[in-house]
């Protein structure tokens, strides 16, 4: 008979695995958008407002609802959230047909992550000793790369096999699985040092806190950049797979998918990273880095492929490098009974730039022209990483603690 896991190891791995399942939806549109911009007629601006929209429903509702698990358990949020994530799954394979059709069913799945990313791991921390979070943390978000590295790896092979529609039908089964490992592997919360309802939407000592607004504004950075990449970095590949006359056995979904699984090594070794030489100290390294790679990838699309997809791999290790850094030093920034208020605002300023990301570098990739362009695409990478150079800024902020 299960168990229901004792350990903080064993949690962990349980709340993992259900994030990772859970996120299947992730890539439907992303890792299918070089079809999409032929079936459906999409410019690059559309195709970034595709992408926004899944954003926006986790902008939107993430926040609220994390801000709820410090009155409400976050289990229960969780579950409620993987029921979203499959009604947007199921909307998005049977009932969109278009750009304005795709917007509500993205949305939808967003929202669903919204309600199982942040409040995943406020499930997670509730339930652990405060000396075991920060590695924890480290395993959880990092699970965010590998889920959309599943996502995209599940999409594109069975798209190559059995086709786009089987492959949007395929993501429909990750949510409930989500569910089932959830209810076999926590037991309800019961909440004891409540904050009341009158105060649960009060950001205000979250906001004046100046050591987790830092990491927080950091974190703006950081998305804007990681979402605006992995919602274009497929096509980019396909474009440079076409381009370059690749061999046809160097499947561009397969080798996104690997870019994007890097990051969950790398996102646990940059947290251990900075737990060795400083949170700050670690997170300015990784910012600059990913700043030399968005500033030239673009322009490789016409070099020999290889050298273009090892490009890609090591922007896709480093752009997670501080993922976990920056989430653990905002959460461990934050008093206990703020920790919900914390990650909400977290969520929505943060994925509020992986929301704007994607449309800022699909106008961009448009104007300087278009998807067939290589100087297009070396702008477009360009306008992404530029951001970050905020985020070294924002991290001063959280000196002298």
């Amino acid at each position: 008979m299960w168990r229901v896991p004792s350990s903080g190891p064993r949690l962990t791995v349980a709340l993992c695995i259900a994030e990772i399942v859970a996120m299947s939806t992730f890539a439907s549109f992303p890792a299918l958008t070089p079809f999409f911009f032929d079936h459906w007629n999409l410019s690059g601006e559309d195709a970034g407002w595709v992408n926004a929209a899944f954003f926006f429903g986790f902008t939107l509702v993430g926040p609220v609802v994390t801000s709820m698990t410090d009155r409400i358990d976050a289990r229960r949020i969780f579950l409620i959230g993987c029921f979203m994530a499959f009604v947007g799954a199921y909307g998005f394979a049977f009932y969109a047909d278009g750009f304005l059709s795709a917007l509500p069913w993205r949305f939808i799945s967003g929202a669903g992550l919204g309600c199982t990313y942040m409040p995943g791991l406020k499930l997670l921390t509730d339930r652990l000793p405060d000396g075991g979070q920060s590695r924890a943390i480290a395993f959880y978000t990092a699970c965010f790369s590998t889920g959309s590295a599943i996502s995209f790896l599940l999409v594109g092979q069975v798209d190559l096999w059995f086709g786009w529609e089987m492959a949007l039908v395929s993501t429909i089964a990750g949510p409930p699985i989500a569910i089932i490992i959830i209810l076999l592997s926590t037991v309800p919360r019961q909440m004891t040092a409540q904050r009341p309802w009158s105060q649960i939407f009060n950001y205000a000592p979250v906001v004046t806190n100046r050591f987790s607004m830092g990491y927080i504004l950091a974190y703006v950075c950081h998305t804007w950049e990681l979402v605006a990449m992995r919602s274009f970095m497929l096509a980019f590949l396909a474009y440079s797979h076409a381009l370059t006359d690749a061999p046809a056995w160097m499947d561009v979904s397969a080798i996104t998918a690997a870019a994007v699984f890097l990051g969950l090594p790398s996102s646990v070794l940059g947290n251990e990273l900075s737990l060795r030489i400083g949170r700050q100290r670690s997170i300015t390294l990784v910012m600059i880095i990913c700043l030399f790679f968005s500033f030239t990838v673009g322009f490789t699309a016409h070099m020999p492929f290889v050298f273009v997809v090892a490009m890609a791999a090591l922007y896709g290790v480093m752009i997670t490098a501080d993922s976990s850094s920056i989430t653990a030093g905002a959460v461990g920034s934050a008093p206990a009974d703020l920790r919900g208020a914390t990650m909400a605002v977290h969520s929505f300023l943060g994925f509020g730039g992986g929301m704007i990301g994607p449309v800022v570098a699909g106008i961009v990739l448009d104007q300087a022209g278009g998807p067939g362009s290589t100087l297009g695409w070396g702008l477009m990478f360009i306008s992404m990483g530029a951001i970050t150079l905020l985020g070294p800024f924002a991290l001063r902020l959280t000196r002298n603690r």
